[in-house]
């Protein structure tokens, strides 16, 4: 399973399933997820010679309001952190979507693996 399909299992039951790649159909319903694949760089080890991916993802929360908004986010990190995603970094980026009137938290993360 790629680490996309692990991401978007992982996060599904967050939304009522409503967890898109790259982009959200026209007019969603909220609250929604989008990720994409920032990046994935195979990093090698001294220890095995067996390689590790470091992959970065972006996981963007909608919703209609911030508080809203800010709890998805924080479930997001939380459930990422359940299902032993390992070495998990994230940045954080709050947004206003005004053509839309949605909120959203942009989340970067590292993921090893």
């Amino acid at each position: 399973m790629s680490i996309e399909q692990q991401l978007a299992t992982t996060l599904s039951a967050l939304v009522g399933g409503r967890i898109y790649p790259l982009t959200a159909p026209d007019s969603p319903v909220t609250p929604y997820i989008v990720y994409h694949n920032i990046a994935n760089t195979p990093e090698n080890t001294l220890a095995d010679g067996v390689p590790i991916n470091n992959t970065r993802m972006q996981v963007d929360c909608y919703d209609k309001t911030y508080a809203a908004v800010k709890t998805l986010a924080a479930s997001v990190i939380a459930s990422m952190a359940a299902a032993a995603f390992t070495n998990i970094a994230t940045l954080n980026q709050d947004i206003y979507e005004a053509e839309v009137k949605l909120f959203r938290v942009q989340q970067d993360f590292s993921i090893w693996y």
